[in-house]
């Protein structure tokens, strides 16, 4: 036998993370805000599937939505305010930052879906009584 690495064997990864969210080299994170920062990049990133539920069970989740995805927004805001190195524009695809930074668009889309939403069900609410008063 040979002490040559075998050429077909499948790569080997480099680092043995738990997360499949790689962090960058530049910072360490803790894992409770690692945690938080998951979750969000994991909402945001099935936002297609909460409106696409809201049509499909329609009544609560369509009131509820704009406000979830608001408070994620917030969410993100703080922790890249705490976090800068999570905002690097040359972040190498699939990292941590690059996901967190994409995130942002996901919820500012979630968020103004369920706004308009919203004021669609409030004119909807508000129509018979303004039909009734003439106005």
């Amino acid at each position: 036998m040979t002490d040559e690495p075998n050429p077909y064997a499948s790569p080997q990864a480099e680092s043995t993370a738990a997360s499949p969210f790689s962090v960058s080299p530049q910072g360490n994170i803790d894992p409770a805000l690692l945690g938080k920062i998951e979750a969000i990049i994991k909402d945001a990133g099935q936002f297609w599937m909460a409106i696409l539920l809201c049509f499909l069970c329609s009544g609560v989740g369509f009131v509820l939505i704009g406000p979830w995805y608001a408070v994620r927004l917030l969410q993100w805001n703080s922790i890249a305010q705490a976090q800068p190195m999570l905002l690097d524009p040359n972040a190498p695809r699939g990292s941590l930052a690059q996901k967190f930074r994409s995130a942002k668009t996901k919820l500012i889309i979630a968020m103004s879906f369920g706004a308009v939403i919203l004021l669609a069900v409030m004119a909807f609410i508000a129509l018979p009584f303004l039909l009734v008063r003439g106005i």
